[in-house]
């Protein structure tokens, strides 16, 4: 009897290992033996780096200038200056009082926001591919074969793209977590020091919005909503939540313009207006603004092409039929 349960436990061991080996061998070209279900940060930050590298998307150094005050880390926050957030992290570590620690939080927040956009553009990527893969694998018999050698190539190349895609998305979601969870604790701080900051609210909110908990973010934005004042990011947030919520991008657009329109060195809010605009039009024409804002801006390094290449066709396409 012993001999049999020891001899089942093996097989389930092996069994295990081994299909622990197998999910690793999924396509991709980037982090080997890394498991998608199971990666760690730091795994996770192997991933982004061979992404980036791999398809040609270098990281952007941060400037030579020192951040040497919180009113440039606010700047920097608002300006969406992903290259300069370590710096402003590092400059703001250890700084108390209410508005320093939300100002911290807004920045790790911010960075996990960030980050969750990446994953969102990449995603977005991902199901443009998996079509045309699908569009390629599908069976024509009415038709010739003259490039199939083509069509195979080609479709080999978009299954290790898109498993590339699936990793990436995965690694930034899981780096993500972090920032959020710092962030959270630092608004925590910041309210148990004045329960009345009516920004410490609206960043608490933010946090339950990204992390898809409305409930609280309810229960945030009524707490923010007693103050006098109207501040741009609660716009900002009244703007994600129709999209994330409600899926309602049109009332998200008028919202984002509303932001903009308050606060014109809102850039998060600029970024957004991008990815949430159904008309390719005004898809375009928020790209060139946010380019002209930000030429280095995540969203124009990571969805700029293709929007650019949607324009190009829908113009493309407004001349033939017109002729």
């Amino acid at each position: 009897m012993k001999r049999t349960v020891s001899a089942w436990l093996m097989m389930l061991v092996l069994s295990a290992c081994a299909s622990s080996k197998s999910s690793t061998n999924d396509g991709s070209t980037i982090g080997k033996g890394v498991d998608v279900e199971t990666m760690r940060p730091p795994e996770a930050a192997q991933v982004v780096q061979e992404f980036q590298k791999a398809y040609g998307i270098p990281p952007i150094p941060p400037p030579d200038t020192p951040v040497t005050s919180m009113a440039q880390v606010l700047e920097i926050i608002r300006g969406d200056r992903l290259p300069e957030y370590e710096a402003a992290r590092r400059f703001a570590a250890g700084k108390q009082g209410t508005e320093a620690l939300t100002l911290r939080g807004y920045l790790d927040l911010s960075y996990a926001g960030a980050l969750m956009t990446a994953a969102w553009i990449l995603e977005h990527e991902r199901r443009q591919d998996l079509t045309e893969l699908r569009q390629l694998t599908m069976s024509r018999p009415m038709e010739g074969n003259a490039s199939a050698g083509e069509d195979q190539a080609r479709a080999a190349k978009l299954q290790a793209k898109t498993a590339d895609l699936r990793k990436v998305i995965r690694a930034l979601r899981i780096l993500s977590d972090a920032p959020l969870v710092s962030g959270a604790d630092l608004i925590k701080q910041a309210i148990s020091q004045d329960p009345k900051s009516q920004l410490a609210y609206l960043a608490n909110a933010n946090y339950f919005r990204l992390r898809g908990n409305w409930l609280e973010y309810d229960r945030m934005m009524g707490y923010a909503d007693e103050g006098p004042d109207d501040p741009p990011v609660r716009t900002y947030l009244r703007a994600m939540e129709a999209f994330e919520r409600y899926v309602d991008p049109a009332r998200c657009e008028k919202l984002l313009k509303e932001t903009v329109a308050k606060r014109p060195d809102f850039v998060r809010a600029q970024a957004n207006l991008v990815l949430v605009n159904e008309n390719i039009d005004e898809k375009y024409a928020a790209l060139q603004t946010l380019k002209q804002m930000s030429p280095n801006h995540l969203v124009v390094r990571l969805a700029g092409t293709m929007i650019e290449e949607e324009y190009k066709t829908s113009q493309e396409l407004k001349g033939a039929l017109s002729d």
